[in-house]
Formats: structure tokens, C-alpha cells, sequence
């Protein structure tokens, strides 16, 4: 099931929305549960366990785009969309991951996109896992939960969002099987492009404040690499 808020102070929207939103995914084969909020308070203070959030930018108390902010300070990792008639804060929908940025009043063939790229980006994350198996141990970790892997004296640390998991092993067989989703870097790591805030002087800044350095050799590669993954995503 595709969790979906909808965060808009005019209810007559919300229900249209939530009425389309409902539909698209049905004709998907998606179920879906989607709960309406009139503020970003309420928003705020509800279990944020829903995969994809809807929200306007123009509300009374919070706006939606500081309403975004504090849903990713909080460690929201699901898929926004701003659905608004603010046009001039497309350039900030960036700083917070937005998929999308939909004007009012929402064209049907644009929301229908938007839907799909959200599901693409949903399936992706829930989809693919790096398997680890030892011989008195073994785990599945989500890609998506990966910042990045490396290799030192043939022990493979994998740092994720909840820590960092160490085993014996080879960082060619990690790239194997993470092939389309982590990027090599470096003969000693791979780094997940989900998290790359930038690249410059030899060395890659991750969402995690890490750095982890380039080789000369992978530049093009980790360029060509970055490029599909921004295309694609």
C-alpha cells in the first residue's frame, strides 16, 4: 500500500486531489491511504510513516516549504511533492528533495508524471538490497539505507544510516551486486549517488558530512555515472 499525506489548508483541494491521487494509483494496481491536513502542524506532530507527501506552499502558520524542511530534519525520506501557485519558490523544491513542483490548478496529464516518478523512486528504494553472508552470519541492507562501502585490509565496512557494518570480503563482489545503484569511486570504495551533496578537488561530500576520495581514474566514470543517475531519477 502507497501511504500518501495531503497537506493543504483548502479542503475543497485536498478532497480533489486525494480524489485524483486515489484513482491514478488504483488504475496502477496501487492501494493507497491517503489522509488529508489542514496545516503543517498537524502534519508535524502524525506519524510520519507515509511514502509520499503532497504539499501546498502557501498556508497560515507554517508555510509548506519550511513545513518540508522540518519533515526532513526529522528524518522523512519518503517523496514530497508541492502542489501550489507559487511559482517563484521552484528553485528551493530542490534543497528539499522535491520530485516535483505542480502548479494550481493541477493539470491531470502532469500530476499522472509526477505519480509515476514518485512510484519509480519508491520501488527503487523498497527493491534493492546488498545481501551479506559470512559464515556464522548473514543480512540483507537496503541500498537506499547505504551512504557508502569500503575496503581496508580485505575487511568490507559497509556505513549506513544506522552504523556501520564490518565483514570479511571483497569490494568486487559488493559492486556486483550493487551494480546499477552504487558507484565506484575509488579501487577501495563505492558511494551511493543518493547522497552525493558534491564533488570537487578529488574527494565526494555525502548528506552524512563525510567525504570520500575520488580517484583521477574514476572521474569521467563517476561523471557519466552521476549524470544517468540524475536523468533517471
Amino acid at each position: 500500500m502507497v501511504k500518501v499525506a495531503i497537506c493543504d489548508d483548502e479542503p475543497a483541494m485536498s478532497q480533489q486531489l486525494k480524489e485524483l491521487v486515489s484513482r491514478m494509483l488504483g488504475k496502477r494496481g496501487r492501494e493507497s491511504g491517503i489522509t488529508c491536513f489542514p496545516n503543517a502542524h498537524r502534519l508535524l506532530v502524525a506519524p510520519m510513516d507515509f511514502d509520499l507527501i503532497f504539499l501546498d506552499i502557501r498556508m497560515p502558520g507554517m508555510d509548506g516549504m519550511t513545513l518540508a524542511r522540518r519533515l526532513r530534519e526529522k528524518g522523512f525520506d519518503g517523496v514530497l511533492i508541492f502542489v501550489t501557485v507559487l511559482s517563484e519558490y521552484m528553485p528551493d523544491a530542490f534543497e528539499v528533495e522535491a520530485v516535483d513542483y505542480l502548479c494550481k490548478p493541477v493539470d491531470r496529464g502532469k500530476l499522472e508524471a509526477a505519480l509515476r516518478r514518485a512510484l519509480k523512486r519508491l520501488d527503487l528504494r523498497s527493491a534493492k538490497c546488498l545481501f551479506i553472508r559470512t559464515k556464522n552470519w548473514c543480512r540483507t541492507v537496503k541500498i537506499h539505507d547505504i551512504y557508502y562501502c569500503e575496503v581496508i585490509d580485505r575487511k568490507i565496512y559497509v556505513h549506513t544510516r544506522e552504523g556501520v557494518i564490518d565483514y570479511y570480503g571483497k569490494i568486487k563482489d559488493v559492486e556486483r551486486q550493487t551494480l546499477s545503484s552504487l558507484i565506484r569511486c575509488h579501487r577501495s570504495y563505492l558511494i551511493n549517488p543518493e547522497y552525493l551533496v558534491e564533488y570537487r578537488a578529488g574527494f565526494a561530500a555525502l548528506k552524512n558530512g563525510e567525504k570520500v576520495p575520488v580517484a583521477a581514474s574514476c572521474h569521467e566514470k563517476l561523471m557519466e555515472q552521476m549524470m544517468r543517475y540524475m536523468e533517471e531519477g
